[in-house]
């Protein structure tokens, strides 16, 4: 037997019967005093049923769902017998997949239009695939949805709940996993009609925030801050998208001194899979607003991210490509020397220190130097890097700049639709570690694949300081399970890109080969450290279970709270799940 609360019971029957039911928009965060209260509810008296039916009948169907919803559907209080959503389950079980999802996207169709677009549509082919940032990723769902706000979510949501469709839903796409962002049969979110940053000035005890939807880039919602004096924490690539980054922890420029991205966040617009739009703050629902700040995609559909903002007149900023290897060993002792020290010295300094092998190239030292200050004043923090070879640097463009040209300068060289990889692992930080590392690396991937089309690979070492971690914890706190670290860690990313899906097997082997080797010399020398920075994780890893017994046990709370049915356990295919 499955109980729903009385709210979500009640909004079924709603669906069912077509009853009116409270609806509205808001521009601004309401206080919905929990899941009991008043909610958001998008197109509360369409008849859910008989769209389903009709699609039903078109398809020759007739029955397969709507014969099966629960017999006391309309009567709030009372229970859903688990019976009904069996048979369904049966089905997919059955490898009947494709018959749901079909169903559900000729209701979508019908209630729709031309946001749906299906197989073999001009549409669908450019909402799909481009979408993504790596071939890895590209898959054929059933059909393509396009949702322009909050209330278009809500009312799909329920459709394909009540089909027991599988679905997924994709903001930036940039993720190198497949099925992650995607689905085969079902169907797609494609968020990318959801738009516009709204900015909310300071008010009384309330922060001045930015409201981003969820189909938002980093580079277009900081270029519109840009062009009103404001700054605020997230991606530092302009092409990553603002959902999949934020609700994965985020780390920005602006990390050191205020956290990760998902630490300021002051509120979070969900759609739940009963179609209810809440929001998730400090103050309402707040055991949500937690388990997202670092629980991905496991207990709702985020619409709106609303970011907290500070003015900026400018940061100084810029890239270095040290193409000799001669000051290689300078750069491992400067890295070190920020990860250990000029960091905590300067908390407005960020430094992402990455050693890049190009096919046909060779070797690059790529170090992006962030400040924040309007001035051209490196500091004692920065310094350092600036004075290890005098000619790079008076070429590497340093300089003051609105803060989100940064985004978009880090951004430039991104490219869609190559065959990529990312994972990572994180150890405490060593004097020895980045040479060794760049070594063991070095000698199983980047040598080994020197002449293969298109090979780029990359080892970044990041930096969390305790700073940031203070930062997030001063803030409210985040679900990562950071928050007893005794020192400076790094996150130690391999990214890598290629052309031809011929090579996919030797070099994920080999990654995966190099990966274990770095764990292990990372063991063997009492630095490593279980934390898995869930953005850039592999598929076979686990990100949320590395955030410890505590914070997984508070989100399957969480999860059967606000998701009682399973819905982004179940019919969510892809994405890190909650461990069980």
């Amino acid at each position: 037997m499955v109980r729903l609360s009385t709210v979500a019971f009640g909004l079924l029957a709603s669906l069912a019967n077509g009853v009116a039911a409270q609806s509205s928009t808001t521009s601004a965060p309401v206080d919905d005093s929990g899941l009991s209260g008043s909610v958001l509810v998008g197109f509360p008296t369409v008849n859910v049923t008989a769209m389903i039916a009709k699609a039903e009948n078109q398809l020759g169907v007739n029955g397969t769902v709507t014969d099966n919803l629960p017999a006391d559907y309309s009567t709030p209080g009372t229970v859903v017998k688990a019976r009904d959503l069996d048979f369904l389950k049966l089905m997919k079980r059955d490898s009947l997949n494709s018959i749901l999802a079909e169903i559900a996207c000729l209701a979508l169709q019908i209630a729709f239009g031309s946001k749906l677009a299906q197989q073999g549509t001009g549409n669908y082919n450019s909402w799909n695939n481009p979408s993504f940032w790596s071939a890895t990723t590209y898959m054929t769902p059933t059909c393509v949805f396009k949702p322009a706000n909050a209330n278009d979510v809500s009312l799909a949501i329920r459709i394909i709940v009540l089909c027991q469709s599988q679905f997924n839903v994709v903001g930036g796409g940039h993720s190198a996993i497949k099925g992650w962002a995607n689905v085969e049969d079902g169907v797609l979110f494609v968020m990318s009609g959801m738009t516009g940053v709204t900015v909310v000035p300071p008010s009384g005890n309330n922060v001045g925030v930015a409201q981003v939807p969820a189909g938002e880039r980093w580079g277009s919602t900081f270029t519109q801050l840009d062009a009103k004096n404001l700054m605020a924490l997230g991606g530092r690539m302009s092409t990553v998208g603002v959902p999949g980054l934020t609700l994965g922890g985020g780390i920005s420029y602006l990390s050191n001194q205020w956290g990760f991205v998902t630490d300021q966040v002051q509120n979070f617009e969900v759609v739940l899979s009963n179609g209810l739009i809440v929001n998730a703050n400090k103050n309402t629902n707040s055991d949500l607003f937690k388990a997202l700040k670092g629980g991905s995609s496991n207990f709702g559909i985020v619409t709106r991210f609303d970011l907290r903002t500070w003015p900026s007149n400018g940061i100084y900023s810029g890239q270095f490509m040290f193409t000799n290897q001669n000051d290689f060993p300078a750069l491992y002792d400067f890295t070190y020397r920020y990860h250990s020290s000029l960091a905590l010295t300067d908390v407005t300094t960020h430094v992402i220190s990455a050693f890049v092998y190009v096919a046909g190239f060779g070797h690059i030292g790529a170090f992006t130097a962030f400040r924040n200050i309007a001035t051209a004043t490196p500091g004692p923090s920065l310094q350092p890097l600036l004075d290890i070879n005098p000619s790079v640097t008076s070429q590497a463009g340093l300089a003051v700049r609105p803060y989100g040209q940064q985004c978009i300068l880090l951004g430039s060289g991104d490219v869609t639709g190559l065959r990529q990889d990312m994972r990572d692992f994180s150890a405490y930080i060593s004097a020895s570690m980045y040479k060794d590392m760049w070594n063991i690396w070095n000698t199983n991937v980047a040598s080994k694949f020197s002449t293969v089309a298109g090979f780029q690979g990359t080892i970044a070492f990041q930096p969390i300081t305790t700073t940031n971690i203070a930062a997030g914890k001063a803030a409210g706190g985040n679900s990562l399970g950071l928050d007893n670290n005794t020192g400076t860690m790094a996150i130690i990313n391999l990214t890598h890109q290629w052309s031809n899906s011929a090579n996919d097997a030797a070099i994920l082997a080999a990654l995966d080969s190099t990966l274990a080797l770095l764990v292990s010399y990372a063991k063997s020398k009492g630095i490593y450290h279980p934390y898995y920075y869930l953005n850039y994780a592999r598929k076979q890893d686990n990100p949320i279970g590395s955030y410890g017994s505590a914070s997984v046990s508070a989100m399957r709370t969480v999860s059967r709270k606000y998701d009682p049915l399973g819905v982004f356990q179940d019919l969510v295919p892809g994405g890190f799940k909650i461990p069980s």
